[in-house]
């Protein structure tokens, strides 16, 4: 948020208690009133008669700190106030804060206590009926520009209603505070992504990835998601400049932190212009983070608040940071030594607003900072205060000197790696990931996976492909492109210039065999009849189905085929199917897992659940088998490759679809076990009988496979496959 020197009454500072020997606390400041309408004050609180005495400065630096303030609902309200979002300055010493959990802006006194105004956006103004997510605004004279996040909810699903960007004029200050609504434009979301798909921008098509970012499912609250956090306007007011949270900018390293202009604002919530003018991109170094809030000082300059785009990490030491800028695109933002963890720390919650930047943006200029509060359980409570009834809510503040640009030489201290294991509890498809005290970036040299034996397994680096290789912030997260052995020992290596913070300054690196070394579990213990064929088809779309009959661990590996098999071994045939397919996540019995063998030349075969690697191949409406079994070695296993198969340990399950060659081709434990599945003259087949329940017993689990090999219980169709929903034939 941001409110333009243009529109400013002087800094009027405050002398508080004496018991802080004359601190000064951030006082008053704002617009010049303007022209709007006066609505009628909602839920009025006279502002309290005496202002608590500002709290004692954390024990380090306090010379960057001034006080701390609690604000409080106003009296009868029915919304939360624990979620401050953004907020602007008015005269008097008084503050307008958005909350991103409610549609209401609030009137506070800035020394602390409880509202005075409350001005409905749901019940006035835009009327907008469900959660806006207000998360960003700014102050361009006597109009605030205000927008939603654009974001998903928390689990990834759909939420239209935040791409509102919505003006209202602001007159008067207090109680008497006037909201006169201007007008809105509810498509922010969908042009920015069209913006990027398109290549408007010129970078290239999709270059920040905003349709995958904005996309279904994508969690908002990470480097890769979407979510607009902060707004100011450029210099001269020529557009108002959006702060991303996230994404943050690049390919296997998201580091930067993004701004997109929007130029002609005005006339979008004038209602004159329907089409969204983005201005050239801004890409900017915050050290990992994203932009939570961005204000103008009176010199023109810029102050950010910049946060991780997740949740902040305990093995972080400067989560959140304050930056001050030019206004430049092609001048780095400095970071200043301000520790706003040591604040945050004192109640929890998130830096999210800057009521304003009265002054320079330079070194003792008193600036206050307000925290959502939205998670934070208070002393007393049990419950997250956004989650209280709304008279219990409450949210914090810190005045504090901006301070001297911070001074880093130090290089990046790992805190945590992952897996570190050595009792063989490591699944094969465990990811490698190095957590640091700061954010990192990749540098010239690599990090090697080893086997305990000295072999190099795979190398990483900064040109490995961001499906292997990722920094996100502070962590670093390893992809191995083939699943680990089982019962071996592993240990990581880094190079010494194959990490590096923001700075340039390096990671000492990791030389020895055992500061990160673990060991994979042993090959699952499976039988005959542990899983069951469920359905084929011969027909479009090409298909088969398992059930698993007992619980699978992460990183369980099943292989299938529908090569010719001999008395011995499979023939040494390899243009037909060889693929092994992996559990992604422990897995209860009762699974059904459906693949898609007939894919593209050189890609693996699809499944809806876990992953699969190899060759695929299509099933034949003549004759063919389906194996699946444990414990054998697949030569040239890769995307979409496979060579000849050895060392079967041990069948699972087979489905034969039409008459069966001979004798040798469907091995005797799976005959005995009733796991061999044979339609002798049907070619697209699917159970129809009953299922298991949500939480089988034994008794259960043993009805159900005498049913699914009772080929009575299935149901046949002729030259059609069985559809698939979501991939599955179940």
């Amino acid at each position: 948020m941001n409110t333009p020197s243009a529109s400013r009454i002087p800094f009027k500072p405050m002398l508080l208690a004496s018991a802080l020997a004359l601190v000064l606390a951030a006082c008053g400041g704002g617009s010049d009133a303007g022209g709007g309408i006066a609505f009628p004050p909602v839920g009025v609180a006279p502002p309290p008669a005496a202002q608590p005495p500002a709290a004692a400065p954390p024990a380090a630096e306090p010379d960057q700190f001034v006080s701390k303030a609690t604000f409080t609902p106003n009296a009868g309200t029915t919304e939360g106030s624990s979620d401050a979002s953004t907020a602007f300055a008015l005269p008097d010493n008084f503050m307008i804060v958005a909350d991103d959990e409610a549609n209401v802006l609030r009137v506070y006194p800035r020394t602390s206590g409880a509202a005075v105004k409350e001005w409905s956006y749901e019940l006035e103004g835009p009327k907008l009926g469900k959660e806006l997510d207000l998360e960003a605004g700014t102050r361009i004279g006597d109009t605030l520009y205000l927008t939603g996040s654009n974001s998903n909810k928390k689990d990834g699903g759909d939420a239209p209603d935040r791409s509102h960007l919505f003006a209202v004029k602001v007159t008067g200050t207090g109680a008497a505070t006037a909201f006169s609504y201007v007008g809105q434009f509810s498509s922010l979301e969908a042009q920015l992504v069209a913006w990027d798909a398109t290549n408007a921008h010129g970078l290239g098509a999709n270059h920040f990835g905003f349709t995958v970012s904005a996309g279904a499912g994508i969690v908002p609250e990470r480097v890769d998601g979407f979510s607009v956090e902060g707004m100011t306007s450029a210099p001269g007011d020529s557009a108002l400049w959006l702060g991303f949270r996230a994404p943050q900018t690049g390919a296997s390293t998201r580091a930067k932190a993004l701004i997109v202009p929007v130029q002609n604002y005005a006339a979008l919530v004038g209602g004159t212009a329907t089409q969204a003018a983005f201005g050239a991109p801004i890409e900017l170094e915050l050290g990992g983070r994203g932009i939570r809030s961005i204000d103008k000082g009176t010199d023109g300059n810029y102050l950010i608040v910049a946060g991780p785009a997740g949740a902040a990490s305990a093995d972080v030491d400067r989560n959140f940071a304050l930056f001050s800028w030019n206004g430049n695109p092609g001048t780095a933002p400095v970071e200043l030594s301000n520790d706003l963890d040591k604040l945050r720390k004192d109640t929890g919650g998130s830096f999210e607003s800057t009521v304003e930047v009265p002054g320079p943006v330079t070194a003792g200029t008193e600036v206050q900072l307000l925290l959502d509060n939205g998670d934070t359980v208070w002393p007393g409570q049990s419950d997250a205060s956004k989650d209280l009834p709304p008279a219990d809510q409450k949210f914090d503040g810190f005045v504090v000197r901006l301070g001297a640009p911070w001074v880093d030489t130090a290089g990046p201290v790992l805190r945590s790696g992952s897996p570190k294991a050595t009792d063989g509890s490591v699944g094969a498809n465990a990811k490698v990931t190095l957590s640091f005290n700061e954010g990192v970036r990749l540098g010239a040299g690599s990090i090697v996976l080893h086997k305990a034996d000295g072999s190099v397994v795979e190398s990483f680096s900064a040109a490995s492909p961001a499906t292997r290789l990722q920094a996100a912030f502070n962590v670093i997260t390893l992809t191995p492109s083939q699943p680990l052995a089982a019962s071996t020992g592993y240990y990581v290596t880094v190079d010494a210039n194959a990490i590096t913070d923001a700075k340039g300054n390096a990671y000492a690196g990791i030389a020895d065999a055992t500061t990160l070394s673990f060991t994979t579990s042993a090959p699952p213990a499976l039988a005959a009849g542990d899983i069951l064929f469920m359905g084929a088809n011969a027909d479009k779309t090409d298909a088969f189905a398992f059930v698993l009959l007992k619980p699978m661990d992460t990183g369980t590996r099943i292989f299938f085929t529908d090569r010719d098999r001999t008395a011995a071994d499979f023939d040494t045939i390899t243009n037909e199917s060889a693929f092994v397919w992996t559990a992604d996540r422990a897995l209860p019995a009762g699974t059904i897992v459906t693949i898609q063998p007939d894919v593209a030349k050189n890609t693996n075969p699809i499944t809806n659940v876990g992953t699969v690697q190899g060759a695929g191949g299509g099933i034949s409406a003549s004759y063919e088998t389906v194996y699946a079994f444990v414990g054998g070695t697949i030569a040239g296993l890769g995307d979409g490759a496979a060579g000849t198969i050895s060392g079967v340990g041990t069948y699972l399950a087979s489905i034969t679809l039409g008459p069966v060659p001979d004798a040798n081709a469907i091995p005797a434990t799976l005959t005995a076990a009733g796991a061999a599945i044979i339609f002798p003259t049907q070619f697209d087949v699917l159970y129809n009988g009953p299922m298991l329940p949500a939480s089988p017993t034994p008794t259960d689990i043993a009805n159900f496979a005498a049913s699914v090999k009772n080929t009575a219980n299935w149901k046949f169709q002729s030259k059609a496959g069985w559809p698939l929903t979501n991939n599955s034939l179940f």
